[in-house]
C-alpha cells in the first residue's frame, strides 16, 4: 500500500509547554509542517492549570488544532507538594490513549515521557519520544531526569537533537539501535529584502544609536545559559572602548540575578533587557552579532535562526553545537564558562568586516542545505512510517 492510499494516522503528541522556548518552538514547526493528509497528530498538553496564559496553546488554535489537557498538578508547588500528581496524571492519560484509538504517542520533554511510555506499553501502543536534552540545575529536576532516563529505555525509538544527547543516552543504558540523530531546524520568517527595513525599524524602537555595536541573546535566562559570562565579557569590551550594546532576550529564574550583576558592572547605559518575546525571530534583524554562552546544549533554536538571518554567530563548544558551527567559516566557537574567549571574538568581529560577510553568508548557505523544514518533517514522518509498519 503506498503512503497516499494509506488512511490517516492518528498520533498522540504529548508534551508540558511551559516556557515557549526551544522545544516548544521545535513541537510548533512540526505541528505545522506535518502532512495533515497522513498524519492526524493529537496535541495532549500537560499544563499548569493555575497559569492564564500558554502560548503554546495560543499557536496551536491559529493552526487550528484539537488538543487535549492533563493538569500537571492541582496547585503550585509554593501551596505544597501534590504527592499524586503523577498517579493522577498517569491515569487520565491511559483513559485518553485507551478510548480514543491511537496509532502511536510521541512524547516531548521528561514529564511527558515518565508518564507516556509506560502507559503506550501498557496498551501495546508503539512509542516513539524526541529528547531535547537534559538540563541539572535544580534537585526536582535531576530526579526527574533519572526516572526520564530510566522510561526512555522502554521507548521503541528515541530521536536525539544532537550526537552527544544521544551519546548520553547509549551511556545510560538505552539501546543504540532505538536512537537516531535528527538536528533540528528552522523556518525563516523574512525575505532578504525586508531584512534591512526591519533592522532599522527595529534599532529605532530600542533606541540604539548609530555606530553602536549590538551583541544579542535570545532563550531562557537561568544558569545552564552561561550569561554571567557574556555580561562580563561584554563589560570587557566596553573597557576597551567597543561600542557595546548588549542585548538579551528572553525571561527565566535568573533576570533579577543577572539584572544585578549588569548594576554592580556599572553596565546598565550598555545593557538591555527586553524580556520575554514570543516572536524572537522579529528581533533578530536588530543584531550585529549573536552569542549564545551555553554550558549546556541541544541544537539551539535560537541559534540556528540567527544563522538563517546571517546574524555571525559566537557559540559555546557544546552539545550539538560543534556540529553545527565550523569556527571561523560559518561562525566562531569559544569555550564554555570563558567570558576572555567570548570577549576575544566579539572584538574580532566587530573590527573585521570581511570576516562578518563571510561568515553570514556561509551560515545562510548551511542552514539552507542542513537545517531546512522540509526534510526534516520527511525524517520524523519516515521514523512515524517505519513504527507503524512494524507494529502491522
Amino acid at each position: 500500500m503506498s503512503r497516499v492510499d494509506s488512511p490517516r494516522r492518528k498520533i498522540a503528541f504529548m508534551l508540558t509547554p511551559i516556557d515557549f522556548g526551544g522545544a516548544e518552538r521545535v513541537s510548533l514547526n512540526l505541528l505545522k509542517s506535518i502532512d495533515r493528509d497522513v498524519f492526524e497528530l493529537c496535541p495532549i498538553i500537560l499544563v499548569r492549570p493555575w497559569e492564564n496564559r500558554n502560548i503554546f496553546i495560543d499557536e496551536i488554535k491559529k493552526e487550528n488544532y484539537q488538543y487535549l489537557q492533563i493538569p500537571v498538578a492541582i496547585k503550585p508547588l509554593s501551596e505544597g507538594k501534590d504527592y499524586f500528581r503523577v498517579i493522577r496524571c498517569f491515569r487520565i492519560l491511559f483513559s485518553i490513549l485507551r478510548k480514543q484509538g491511537y496509532d502511536l504517542v510521541h512524547t516531548n520533554g521528561y514529564f511527558a515521557d515518565i508518564i507516556g511510555i509506560p502507559v503506550s506499553r501498557l496498551l501495546g501502543i508503539p512509542h516513539i519520544a524526541t529528547c531535547h536534552g537534559f538540563i541539572s540545575n535544580d534537585r526536582n529536576v535531576i530526579v526527574y531526569n533519572i526516572l526520564d532516563r530510566f522510561a526512555l529505555r522502554f521507548s521503541n525509538r528515541i530521536i536525539a537533537v544532537s550526537n552527544s544527547i544521544r551519546y548520553d543516552l547509549i551511556r545510560n543504558g538505552i539501546k543504540e539501535s532505538r536512537t537516531i540523530v535528527i538536528q533540528n531546524a528552522i523556518e525563516p520568517k523574512f525575505s532578504d529584502n525586508s531584512l534591512e527595513n526591519k533592522r532599522q525599524e527595529l534599532r529605532a524602537i530600542l533606541r540604539i544609536q548609530p555606530g553602536e555595536f549590538v551583541v544579542g541573546y535570545v532563550g531562557r535566562l537561568s544558569a545552564e545559559k552561561g550569561l554571567k559570562h557574556l555580561i562580563e565579557a561584554t563589560s570587557m569590551s566596553k573597557g576597551d572602548g567597543l561600542p557595546i550594546r548588549l542585548l538579551i532576550i528572553g525571561d527565566g529564574p535568573q533576570t533579577n540575578e543577572l539584572k544585578s550583576l549588569v548594576n554592580r558592572k556599572g553596565a546598565q547605559n550598555n545593557v538591555t533587557f527586553a524580556g520575554f518575546q514570543s516572536d524572537i525571530e522579529k528581533w533578530m534583524p536588530a543584531l550585529d552579532i549573536f552569542v549564545l554562552p551555553s554550558l549546556t546544549e541541544g541544537t539551539p533554536m535560537a541559534l540556528l535562526e540567527a544563522m538563517s538571518f546571517g546574524i555571525p554567530a559566537i557559540a559555546s563548544a557544546v552539545g550539538g553545537i560543534p556540529q553545527v558551527i565550523d569556527s571561523g567559516e560559518n561562525g566562531i566557537l569559544v569555550q564554555p564558562g570563558n567570558r576572555e574567549e567570548i570577549k576575544n571574538a566579539v572584538h574580532i568581529l566587530y573590527t573585521d568586516e570581511s570576516l562578518r560577510n563571510r561568515i553570514s553568508q556561509n551560515a545562510q548557505r548551511y542552514i539552507k542545505s542542513k537545517h531546512n523544514i522540509k526534510d526534516w518533517t520527511r525524517k520524523i514522518e519516515g521514523e512515524y512510517l517505519a513504527l507503524l509498519s512494524d507494529a502491522h
